[in-house]
């Protein structure tokens, strides 16, 4: 083992990927990691596995992201990564991206996958014997700044299904279509276009929660708005083009700074599960660029919009 991830991207935060929080969205954060991940397979013998050409690919079956330090419309980043793991027919891999000028951390990305036959993107498929032979001498250690945080790192199963969002009394605050600029080459929707369907709705639930929190913190803040710091993303079955979803969401639990938020993604017409997402959000003072602390009365009021029993 060692800590030497290698560089897989380099590039900056483009004006049009910031929003109205002034910040690098983070589905952007995501699409950046997916090209870092196939210039990593490509550095270990696989490269040509996100082509429409490819046999085989991979399909995610788990996020867990740490946002660390903002980046700014022309914001310079590069990004490292490296394998931690890797099975029979598995992977598990790391990414650290850099603010490129102060060498900061921005974000750090555990991703868990299975190698699939590109055909049906389900069928697991073993690694060819070569590349888990230099996977294996190349394996790295995770970054302390990498680690969870505020969610869980256990396995767990996916909960969600559109009965119990209902049964929940869960906020809908999502319906669209898969549309084909959400997709790969194979006519899969891509994981960060699920981060950018839940953000596309998120403040059909969190616009009252934040109301609440900046009415009643102990230091007024200024202009309102929220950041996350953290998710753990589950993937069930992967939407295709023409797909229609639904997001529903609530509030799992608080405490002084953070609130933290499940998501869950369906199909609105057959229920099947898309995915389920845990949001760790603060509620962010856009004029001091800081947290807003979440008061012992925001707390108590909070507590009436918590969703007893709600999990990934």
């Amino acid at each position: 083992m060692s800590n030497d991830l290698i560089e897989v991207w380099r590039g900056s935060a483009r004006q049009w990927e910031v929003d109205e929080m002034d910040h690098w969205n983070t589905q952007f954060y995501v699409a950046r990691c997916n090209e870092g991940l196939a210039m990593l397979f490509g550095f270990m013998g696989l490269p040509g596995l996100f082509s429409p050409l490819s046999a085989t690919t991979v399909a995610f079956n788990e996020h867990h992201i740490r946002f660390h330090r903002e980046a700014h419309a022309g914001a310079p980043l590069h990004m490292t990564g490296g394998f931690l793991q890797v099975g029979e027919m598995t992977a598990f891999a790391i990414f650290v991206l850099h603010h490129s000028e102060s060498g900061q951390v921005a974000a750090t990305f555990r991703v868990r996958l299975t190698h699939v036959h590109a055909s049906d993107g389900v069928t697991p498929l073993p690694w060819a014997a070569a590349f888990r032979e230099r996977v294996a001498d190349a394996l790295v250690e995770t970054p302390r700044e990498a680690a969870p945080r505020g969610t869980d790192d256990e396995p767990v199963t996916l909960t969600a299904s559109r009965e119990q969002a209902m049964a929940f009394g869960l906020k809908r605050t999502a319906m669209s279509l898969i549309e084909q600029d959400a997709c790969d080459a194979f006519g899969r929707m891509g994981p960060q276009r699920f981060i950018g369907a839940v953000g596309g709705g998120v403040k059909q639930l969190t616009g009252p929660l934040r109301a609440i929190v900046g009415e009643l913190a102990e230091t007024p803040p200024g202009r309102v708005g929220g950041a996350v710091l953290e998710f753990r993303i589950l993937y069930g079955e992967t939407p295709r083009i023409g797909d229609c979803f639904e997001i529903w969401g609530g509030l799992h639990r608080t405490d002084k700074r953070t609130m933290s938020l499940v998501f869950w993604m369906v199909d609105p017409v057959t229920g099947r599960v898309f995915g389920s997402m845990q949001s760790i959000a603060i509620v962010f003072d856009l004029d001091a660029r800081a947290i807003v602390e979440i008061s012992p009365a925001a707390r108590q009021a909070l507590a009436e919009h918590v969703t007893e029993g709600l999990e990934l």
